[in-house]
């Protein structure tokens, strides 16, 4: 197969009507951890641009490098044992890579927040929600405590908690899981951030909740003019809130598209492969497509493409030479030997 363009990673160049709509630019991001067991070389110098006002779905396995990569941009990791190796993170003309502690600590939270996994360990039990809340109201809007109360209690009732001013008092064991995930949209949308980055926030969710979730952030989002990064392994939730897709395997992101065009024209063939082993209503099966093998052990990752093993359509050069990041369509990139 043919691409249309090709580009050489460390010859990437943004165009210019994209870099004027771009909210975050990472370019050449690559993070090890070092351990007793070796160097897992978890994330593997990706490119990825999130827009103004976008939702960019970031999908793969467990163990693709995702959160790593998100946390990366807040300066987040535990350093040791991770080490950022390259790379930059531009956010409004600045690279998050070079900001000391201080400058940090104003972005996160207020410029961009994070809504975590598991609401339960990222809230603090000794708290009430309504404090909660407000203190980040403090931090970042400088408001007084009677005025960060008042708006704190108008945030719960803007993510749908019941009797919100009564319940303000409450600490988080006394909410449910779903109500306490809408406890941390309410944290992370109260300073009116230009990027909220969603890790995988309806995981511990029952279905009938996790619609409701991501109704809410796709709703808050549009109140408030919000880019998000959601992280997920789940196709379907990002079919249902994503503006564009990236797939991350292994510590590289190997398909970049529309939402809409990587379910009619999946390009790689691990998108192919995950599409393919989700089931569909419209279609009788007699089994249920796998994905052979697993995802590899960072510390001794394969040698040329990293898919290569599980790979049905696999070539000799395959193990060889890692691909090249190739634009086969317009903002379609892909990152596979079949395509130059």
């Amino acid at each position: 197969m043919n691409s249309n363009s090709s580009s050489d990673d460390s010859n990437y160049i943004l165009k210019e009507s994209d870099s004027d709509n771009s909210l975050v630019s990472v370019r050449g991001l690559c993070v090890y951890f070092f351990t007793e067991e070796g160097i897992v070389k978890a994330v593997e110098g990706i490119d990825l641009d999130i827009r103004k006002g976008e939702t960019l779905g970031l999908i793969g396995e467990s163990g693709s490098g995702k959160t790593v990569s998100a946390l990366s941009m807040l300066q987040l990791l535990p350093i040791p044992p991770a080490k950022i190796m390259s790379g930059s993170v531009f956010f409004e003309n600045e690279d998050l890579l070079k900001l000391s502690d201080e400058k940090m600590r104003k972005i996160r939270g207020g410029k961009i927040s994070m809504i975590f996994q598991d609401p339960m360990t990222s809230l603090n039990p000794l708290y009430s929600v309504v404090d909660q809340i407000g203190e980040n109201l403090r931090v970042h809007r400088n408001m007084d405590p009677e005025e960060a109360i008042t708006e704190a209690i108008k945030m719960m009732k803007e993510v749908g908690i019941p009797d919100a001013e009564k319940r303000s008092k409450e600490y988080p064991h006394q909410f449910s899981g779903g109500m306490r995930q809408r406890i941390m949209i309410a944290i992370a949308l109260s300073c009116r951030p230009a990027l909220l980055i969603a890790d995988e926030p309806t995981t511990a969710l029952d279905v009938t909740i996790q619609a409701q979730v991501l109704n809410l952030i796709d709703e808050l989002k549009e109140k408030y003019q919000t880019s998000v990064l959601y992280i997920t392994h789940n196709f379907a939730v990002v079919a249902e809130i994503a503006d564009r897709i990236a797939v991350m395997y292994a510590g590289y992101i190997v398909e970049e598209h529309t939402c809409l065009q990587c379910f009619e024209e999946p390009a790689h063939p691990y998108t192919r492969d995950l599409l393919s082993s989700i089931p569909r209503v419209d279609r009788k099966l007699t089994h249920l497509e796998v994905i052979r093998g697993s995802i590899p052990n960072l510390i001794y990752p394969p040698s040329g493409c990293r898919f290569h093993p599980r790979c049905k359509e696999v070539m000799d050069i395959c193990s060889k030479v890692v691909p090249k990041r190739v634009e086969i369509g317009p903002r379609h990139f892909v990152r596979c030997h079949l395509y130059g």
